[in-house]
């Protein structure tokens, strides 16, 4: 069976997988009182915490700290989540996949579309409520948000269908996928950043800051942003380009960049996360496809 014969099968199967959805999240929250704002909690709650540590215990001085930490906090917590659901979602369904054919892709899937909704909501919940806080500010970058969102779910997806067949083979995955995300967590670029981001400055600005440049005596020059190793960043700058490696980074600054910098990703932004999300995507479906017949053997 082809990829595109696989998503096509899928399709045929949407209303399973709205069902599934539907069902998996009526049940998350029934019985409770907060609902959907236990999904709220996590994250902020998190980004509090973080943003006193590194603000107040270790002069962590950083621009709208809550803010980045916010911006790319609730997306890696949708991949974690996601992949951690994936790994498990055949096996979950080993009695379902037992009394009635189901295209197996469609367990994964309707793991990765509930925490897209949970995702959704929470990211536009918190950060429109925390805008006085954080120091959020709309601006025509968030425009880029729907693609952001496009290619973090096919990161996610493609991950997440990798796992559930390794588990399904070696159940000691599940465990290793925990362990996995952590340290694949303060790699990537999420509660420190990278670099040290001024906000961008308007024309007016510029302009006033060269005529004052200029009176000083001094001849006018572009000003230029000069990268040295004591810019301020966390990490020296001749080390940047090995973090600029991990495939989560480029993801997450399509979040960062709308959302915290208010500017639009840089074209290699654009390009590389691109690129990986077609790679994640491919490459999942295609091993999932690969072992989809056997999986039933061996549950």
């Amino acid at each position: 069976m082809e990829t595109g014969s696989t998503f096509k099968e899928v399709w045929r199967f949407r209303e399973v997988v709205k069902n599934f959805v539907s069902q998996d999240l009526k049940v998350k929250y029934r019985r409770s009182y907060l609902g959907f704002f236990w999904s709220l909690l996590n994250p902020l709650l998190q980004m509090i915490v973080i943003s006193l540590v590194f603000s107040l215990l270790f002069k962590f001085n950083v621009r709208n700290y809550a803010l980045y930490v916010l911006s790319g906090l609730v997306p890696w917590s949708f991949v974690a989540s996601t992949i951690d659901g994936c790994s498990m979602s055949i096996i979950s369904a080993e009695g379902l996949l037992k009394r009635q054919y189901f295209p197996k892709l469609v367990f994964p899937l309707s793991i990765v579309m509930q925490n897209l909704v949970t995702f959704f909501l929470s990211l536009t919940v918190l950060v429109c409520v925390l805008a006085p806080v954080t120091g959020f500010k709309v601006t025509a970058a968030l425009v880029v948000l729907p693609l952001s969102f496009l290619y973090i779910t096919c990161v996610a997806l493609g991950i997440g269908a990798i796992a559930a067949v390794l588990t399904v083979y070696f159940r000691d995955t599940q465990h290793l996928i925990s362990v996995f995300i952590s340290v694949w967590f303060y790699l990537t670029p999420i509660i420190w950043p990278l670099e040290v981001k001024e906000p961008a400055q308007a024309p007016e600005q510029r302009a006033a800051a060269q005529a004052t440049h200029t009176e000083s005596g001094h001849t006018a020059k572009p000003v230029r942003n000069k990268r040295t190793d004591d810019d301020g960043g966390l990490i020296p700058f001749r080390y940047r380009s090995y973090f600029k490696l991990n495939p989560m980074y480029p993801i997450i600054e399509m979040f960062h960049r709308p959302i915290y910098d208010g500017r639009f990703p840089t074209r290699t932004e654009f390009l590389t996360a691109s690129g990986i999300a077609i790679v994640c995507l491919g490459l999942g479906v295609a091993v999932f496809r690969r072992y989809e017949n056997q999986l039933i053997f061996n549950l």
